[in-house]
Parts: structure tokens; sequence; C-alpha cells
């Protein structure tokens, strides 16, 4: 048997393509290996992968929580905003009523008040003239209280005018 060039290239062709094969398989193993290789990247990869949408699943679902109450918080603050707008309104209306209230009692005491000096400058004019009357009865009481005789009797205890 005779061996020929075109086995012998056709051998080292094979035996290179051997070498290259179990040098392809350590690669690929190392690449597999869970604990340093691309399998431990990919593991890892993996897990933060899930990790996240874990994460995003609880975001999405109190970021719902949150739009809920914020609704919710919104509605309320909307009711306040309308209430307070009739607060508003009402209080206006009540200080426009007290203005009016308090002008109407003013003028109604100015009124009365104008009324009662009038009475009273009355009175006092009055008051004025009897007293003068009054001075003037005293004067004369007095003058004819000096002209007139009193007799004053011991069993008599009330005054006797005597007639001259």
């Amino acid at each position: 048997m005779m061996v020929q060039p075109t086995d012998i290239a056709l051998f080292l062709v094979s035996f290179a393509a051997c070498i290259y094969c179990i040098v392809l398989s350590r690669r690929l193993k190392a690449l597999q290996d869970t604990r340093d290789g691309l399998g431990a990247t990919i593991m890892a990869l993996s897990k933060s992968i899930s990790a996240m949408s874990s994460a995003t699943n609880e975001t999405r679902t109190q970021a719902g929580e949150l739009a809920t109450r914020l609704g919710k918080h919104m509605k309320d603050a909307d009711q306040m905003c309308t209430r307070l707008s009739e607060l508003t309104a009402s209080l206006d209306e009540s200080q426009a009523r007290a203005v009016q209230n308090t002008q109407a009692a003013e003028a109604e005491l100015k009124s009365s008040m104008a009324e009662l000096l009038h009475q009273s400058r009355e009175r006092s004019r009055e008051m004025k003239a009897l007293m003068k009357e009054m001075k003037a009865l005293g004067t004369e009481s007095m003058n004819r209280n000096r002209n007139a005789d009193f007799l004053f009797e011991e069993d008599d205890p009330d005054l006797v005018e005597r007639t001259l």
C-alpha cells in the first residue's frame, strides 16, 4: 500500500481539523461555564432582567395607586375650590348686607339723635322758663313774707297771719 501525497494532505487536513475542533470545544465549554464564562454573564443578565421586570411591575402598580389617590385628591380639591368660591360669594354678600344694615342703622340713629336733641332743647327751654317762673314766684313769696306779720301762739303751733 502505497501512501499517496493526497492521502498525506488529506490526513494532515483532517488532523488540523481535529485539533481545531478540540480547541473550539474547549472554548465553547469555557463560554458555557456558569462560574466564569459567558454562561455566568448570561445568567446574571437573566437575573437582572427578572429583577427589572418585577421592579417595573411594582412601579406600575404603585404608579396606578398614586394616580388613583391623586385623582381623588384632585376631585376633593375641585370640590373645596367650589365650596370656597361659594363661601367667598356668601361672605361678600353678607358684607354688603352688613354695610347696608350699618348705614341704615346709622341713618336711623342720626335721625333719632336729631329728634332727641330737638326734644331735649325744647324741654331745656321749658325748664328754663319754669325756673324763671319759679324764681319769680320765690322772689314774690319772699317779698310777701317779709311784709307780712306772723303771730306765734304757744297753744297753736300753726302760723297765723295777722292782718293789719
